[in-house]
């Protein structure tokens, strides 16, 4: 770190001991002990505080170093550079009438045991920290910077809290502590270049939160690194056990948001959840680069995620990670290749896309619902998650009493980020886990032909001359098996009284949504680029697409490749998108039997996504351009009880297995499209006379191979439109209002009315089963679309 400009002003407040020592001129050759009741007669001070002041900060280049492996089998020193940091006044923040700065607060003591513990407080200032421009650079050979991935920075609107309370040392896996985490109404701020000197297209996360308080333990191992665990040893809490001083637990708690206008009519009563994420975007932002000023005004939303409650089980691991010497299978991102490569051919020990310092990172909780013993009795702690518009005036999703999939079964529902990775990179290519079933799924009616290939989980970051330095994301084995067995709409501070939803409104509800992932795997890459081409947009007066062109653009180079498993061998856990029915239909149930737990959707997703191309935030829109974008899945179709349940008619128990059989799909569905992407998410999530909040979704898809085959359950026998080729403009948007949702699609095929973008399913075949004595498809026909439109909508609102 080099300090160029660092003005400061400190301030300390002694205890009494402290200021005995500096006081005492003579010469000493012994200090009598002073006890902690000697000084509190003194000062009423056990320990220390300390006070920093400061006018402000500023920093040439702070940077994080890796060792990344290349081709040539050897490593080299990247580093991730931030350039340009300044530290100084949040404006906004009682008009800046405040001292930078944080007070810290020190404590010890002992218990009967002769136990020494740390109390330790400390609170900081708000502040504005800014970073002129973020960059990727080489050491070795030489030193190398790329272009600048854009500036960032980071506001806080309240002081920010972190309290620790430890009763045995300061990291000991057998005894207890409390962390109080107060990371509250943080703005952060990322810019993209304009043609116009010190304007940028920014994406903001809004009022972001990581607000908990927490018991457990932290420590550090061998193996596992850096350890925070909410439970003492290899303890693990059951369902039915109240929390105690034994077993731990965090709580993640509601945070006041700043901006208060019409909080009486929003659900939440002006508060955000205690995990917040609202991202907004904000064009042609003027930041001088001299004394940057950040401000979320203007900014428009694009959607918010939350979550709010109690928390058990849960443990956060970072650890350093050395990929060296590993095999193929073990070093998870593969071998490093060069930008004229087609594929890595590198196999050294120093080839490795990690290298030798990589950082580990690992994620686990469980979800706490009603009646759950862990809650203490207080049910109103249970964990929620949340979904809706960003900013103010929106409506909005919860998503409530979070159950597994197997009813009735005595594990709670969970989440898992699997292993991430972080690492700076020089390579073209990265390897995803293959999806087994996604390798050995009959695709068409040949035994040997299969919906993905070895060659399908090579991920390629780029297609430029040279190697970019590029930031890599790596997800292991993600999962996050929950089903809400209740939901219900709200409302954000700022609708109108006609718009509110009371705080209580809907949590008699038994009706709800499953979108549980089993298995993720996911590489995604970031680096500096610019881009010349089409942008898309929407005229919301006519609902209608607009496209214009921009030249060199300053964007984020991305590359994601993710694949996910449809369910594990039992089928306790799964891929799958679902809508659930807990209640009672008719009011008259026979024998006392309890028929809840119905499930319709789409069930067991094997999927396979892979891209390169760009992002950026031109006219204030989220754009994306992905060329050959490939999309594969297999899925069923699928409608009944869940793993389980208990049939409402003969009152038999439903197998925990039924996800693995295939009594309820009503249909297979197997799709495989490789086209070029370029689409715009548009930020129009203020409720308005006519419409409720909108994400709207508009672009083309070019269209250049394609696949989509609708199999019979029973036999397999399927029919296939294959050979599928066209260019196709969409306009698509998901509306949630105050008691629905709604879909709205719009596709136009061949929109420009030109012969090579003429919609195209080349052969219709329908494929006898498998086991049949002449397993060939047998063409039925094609199909040609040279226009037209096609639109649908489809509202659903639940039942009350």
């Amino acid at each position: 770190m080099k300090i160029d400009h660092h003005k400061t002003k400190r301030t300390f407040a002694f205890t009494a001991l402290v200021s005995c020592v500096m006081l005492a001129h003579q010469s000493a050759f012994a200090l009598q002990a002073l006890e902690d009741q000697d000084l509190r007669q003194v000062d009423g001070q056990d320990g220390i505080a300390l006070q920093t002041e400061y006018s402000q900060i500023e920093i040439d280049q702070l940077y994080w170093e890796d060792q990344a492996g290349t081709a040539g089998n050897s490593e080299q020193s990247l580093r991730a550079v931030a350039n340009d940091v300044k530290i100084q006044k949040n404006q906004s923040y009682q008009s800046g009438n405040y001292s930078l700065g944080a007070t810290y607060e020190i404590d010890t003591g002992s218990d009967a045991n002769d136990k020494a513990g740390i109390d330790l407080k400390i609170t900081s200032q708000p502040a504005t920290v800014s970073i002129g421009s973020f960059q990727l650079c080489a050491q070795t050979p030489t030193v190398s910077c790329n272009a600048s991935l854009g500036n960032f920075a980071m506001q806080t609107g309240s002081p920010l809290q972190i309290a620790l309370v430890t009763t045995d040392g300061l990291f000991n896996k057998d005894a207890q502590a409390q962390l109080k985490l107060g990371l509250q109404n943080i703005n952060i701020y990322m810019g993209l270049a304009t043609a116009v000197a010190d304007e940028y297209n920014q994406l903001i996360l809004k009022n972001t939160n990581f607000n908990f308080f927490g018991k457990g333990v932290a420590y550090i191992d061998d193996d596992k690194g850096f350890v925070l665990n909410t439970n003492v040893g290899s303890l693990s809490a059951s369902k039915a056990q109240a929390p105690n001083e034994t077993y731990g637990y965090v709580d993640f708690e509601r945070v006041t948001d700043p901006d208060q206008t019409g909080a009486t009519n929003g659900t939440y009563g002006g508060t955000s959840s205690g995990i917040n994420l609202e991202f907004m975007t904000k064009t042609n932002a003027e930041v001088d680069p001299t004394t940057p000023v950040y401000s979320t005004a203007d900014a428009k939303g694009l959607i918010r995620v939350g979550a709010s409650g109690r928390i058990v089980n849960g443990a956060v691991q970072v650890r350093g990670v050395n990929a060296n010497g590993l095999g193929a299978g073990d070093n998870v991102l593969g071998f490093a290749s060069a930008a004229t490569e087609a594929s890595p051919t590198a196999t050294g020990a120093d080839a490795t896309v990690m290298g030798s310092s990589g950082i580990g990172l690992r994620i686990r909780g469980e979800f706490t619902a009603s009646g759950d013993g862990m809650l203490g009795g207080d049910d109103s702690k249970a964990t929620t998650l949340e979904i809706g518009g960003a900013g103010t005036n929106t409506f909005g999703f919860e998503f409530g009493e979070l159950k597994p999939l197997v009813v009735n079964s005595t594990d709670r529902a969970y989440f898992d980020s699997g292993n991430i990775y972080l690492n700076v990179a020089n390579t073209k290519h990265l390897t995803l886990p293959e999806n087994t079933i996604l390798r050995t799924s009959r695709f068409g009616g040949t035994t040997n032909t299969y919906l993905t290939e070895a060659n399908d989980y090579i991920q390629q970051i780029h297609n430029l001359s040279v190697n970019p330095y590029s930031l890599v994301l790596a997800i292991r084995g993600a999962e996050f098996q929950a089903l809400s067995k209740r939901g219900r709409f709200t409302s954000s501070s700022g609708v109108s009284n006609g718009n509110a939803i009371g705080a209580n409104a809907g949590k008699q509800n038994q009706w709800g949504l499953g979108l549980p992932f089993y298995n993720l795997n996911a590489n995604m890459a970031m680096y500096s680029t610019e881009y010349t081409g089409d942008v898309f947009g929407l005229d919301n007066t006519t609902d209608t697409v607009t496209k214009t062109a921009v030249s060199n653009s300053e964007r984020l180079g991305f590359s994601l490749a993710m694949s996910v498993e449809g369910r594990n061998n039992d089928g306790s856990k799964t891929t799958s998108i679902l809508v659930i029915d807990g209640g009672d239909r008719d009011g008259n149930l026979a024998n006392g039997i309890t028929p809840n737990e119905y499930y319709f959707g789409l069930r067991n997703i094997d999927m396979l996504l892979s891209g390169s191309g760009s992002v950026g935030f031109e006219d204030g829109n989220f754009n994306m351009h992905l060329p050959n974008l490939l999309m594969v899945m297999a899925a069923e179709i699928a409608a009944g009880y869940l793993p389980g349940a208990t049939n409402k008619t003969n009152g038999a128990l439903i197998p925990v297995t039924n996800f693995s059989l295939p009594d309820d799909v009503l249909l297979g569905l197997k799709v495989k499209l490789l086209g070029d992407m370029n689409f715009a998410l548009i930020p129009n999530n203020q409720i308005s006379a006519t419409n409720g909040n909108q994400l709207s979704i508009v672009g083309e898809y070019d269209l250049q191979q394609g696949t989509i085959q609708i199999s019979d359950p029973i036999d397999g026998s399927m029919i296939g439109f294959d050979n599928m080729s066209g260019l196709i403009r969409f306009n698509n948007a998901i509306e949630v209002n105050k008691d629905n949702v709604g879909f709205n699609y719009t596709f136009d095929f061949n929109p420009y009315r030109q012969a090579s973008d003429v919609f195209r399913v080349k052969d219709i075949n329908f494929y006898p089963p498998l086991n049949a004595t002449n397993n060939r498809g047998q063409r039925l026909g094609e199909m040609v679309m040279t226009g037209g439109r096609l639109g649908v909508e489809m509202n659903i609102t639940p039942r009350n």
